[in-house]
């Protein structure tokens, strides 16, 4: 009896199961179909900032992840802003001067190609004052928006013009479909020349000097290289360029050889392309103690045939003696070119010749800077460029700036 009635006091036991994440949490365990509401409220209380009471991490390792996200962004946008003010402060550092005021530069800017409405002239006052002659060649200078007179506003001492003799007159241009009525080698090159040296040795009066001047205020005594590429037959376009030099050998300005040594002149004439040496050698306007046009001898096949009195350029493709585009590496050339070409310079100096290499791989712009920078190493006589502002005005050595290709 007693037994049955402590019995009937006893409770009843049920198994509790409670998970890990009950326990840390601190609740009970929820039915299954409730479990999806109170992970969603759980969320919830763990991003709800406004409840003070919640000791949840989450939502001070948010803010600080948002603090530091934000002072990286502040940072970074201040980094930019000082690389972009240096970067144009060393821009303008390093830009070249502004253009001299002079005549060339107003000739330049006010030019009109020739025709029978131009007026452009080619001579002004104060010619060519305070520009430097530079050792640079302008390769098919025709394609100047101004050719000869562009190339002379930056001192450059080496112009070229294409020469096609069609029915006795000369134009200038690089292929037959380039051609044009009022492009010749008269009123390109020869026209402008001769007004210009007949102004530059004027004379005022004030001074006695019975020297020739060239085109240079700064270097009076100093020439210019006029090299004629021609396209057409080699005898007879030779000849008609001769033809058209008359007035200039009629002056004394073109230089020449006599029979033992050059005689420079304001206009050094040399003939490439389909120019025949045999022809340099035999002109009708040559003799033993005369010879004023010279020949653009190969710099890869350089014999001792050709010397000063016959020749003045040596040249030859750089592609084409190092195997091509793509055998010189992006940043420059390598050793083993280095000495390959020093070989060929240093022979051209033998023979008193001026070496040029023509065919410089145009890009990317810093291989073309480097190359520069190592044919002028090589004590190379004239640079071949088509770039000319880049090559007579920029300062090379900082043409690529923090990244930032300025020339």
């Amino acid at each position: 009896m007693g037994n049955e009635s402590k019995d009937k006091t006893e409770p009843e036991v049920k198994e509790l199961r409670v998970s890990v994440v009950d326990i840390e949490e601190c609740r009970p365990n929820p039915s299954q179909k409730n479990r999806r509401k109170w992970f969603a409220s759980s969320v919830r209380r763990v991003f709800d900032v406004r409840n003070k009471s919640e000791q949840s991490p989450w939502p001070k390792l948010i803010r600080r992840l948002l603090y530091l996200f934000s002072a990286a962004l502040l940072l970074g946008i201040f980094a930019v802003v000082i690389y972009h003010s240096l970067l144009l402060a060393l821009v303008r550092r390093l830009s070249p001067p502004r253009a001299s005021d002079n005549g060339l530069t107003q000739i330049v800017a006010d030019w009109v190609q020739p025709g029978a409405n131009s007026t452009s002239p080619f001579w002004l006052p104060n010619f060519s004052r305070d520009v430097v002659p530079k050792e640079i060649h302008s390769h098919n200078d025709y394609w100047r928006r101004v050719p000869l007179l562009e190339a002379l506003s930056l001192g450059i001492t080496g112009v070229e013009a294409d020469c096609h003799l069609i029915e006795g007159e000369l134009y200038v241009g690089h292929t037959n479909s380039s051609l044009r009525p009022n492009f010749t080698l008269r009123s390109l090159y020869l026209d402008p020349l001769i007004d210009i040296l007949t102004n530059q040795n004027a004379g005022n009066g004030l001074t006695s000097s019975s020297g020739i001047n060239g085109v240079w205020d700064t270097h009076p005594s100093r020439g210019i290289v006029l090299m004629t590429d021609l396209k057409t037959e080699g005898f007879s376009t030779l000849a008609a360029v001769q033809a058209q030099l008359e007035p200039f050998r009629q002056k004394g300005w073109l230089t020449y050889w006599n029979g033992t040594t050059v005689i420079p002149g304001p206009i050094t004439h040399v003939g490439t392309g389909n120019t025949p040496f045999e022809a340099v050698l035999n002109s009708s306007y040559s003799n033993s103690t005369y010879r004023d046009v010279f020949f653009d001898a190969p710099l890869h096949n350089l014999s001792h045939i050709y010397n000063l009195s016959n020749a003045y350029y040596t040249s030859t493709s750089l592609t084409g003696v190092l195997g091509g585009k793509s055998k010189i590496p992006r940043n420059g050339l390598t050793k083993k070119q280095m000495i390959f070409l020093r070989g060929q310079v240093d022979k051209a100096t033998e023979l008193g010749l001026v070496s040029r290499y023509w065919d410089i791989p145009p890009w990317p712009v810093s291989r073309r800077i480097n190359i520069w920078h190592q044919l002028e190493e090589l004590g190379l006589g004239m640079l071949n460029a088509d770039a000319i502002e880049e090559a007579a005005r920029w300062n090379w050595r900082w043409c690529n700036v923090l990244g930032l290709e300025l020339c």
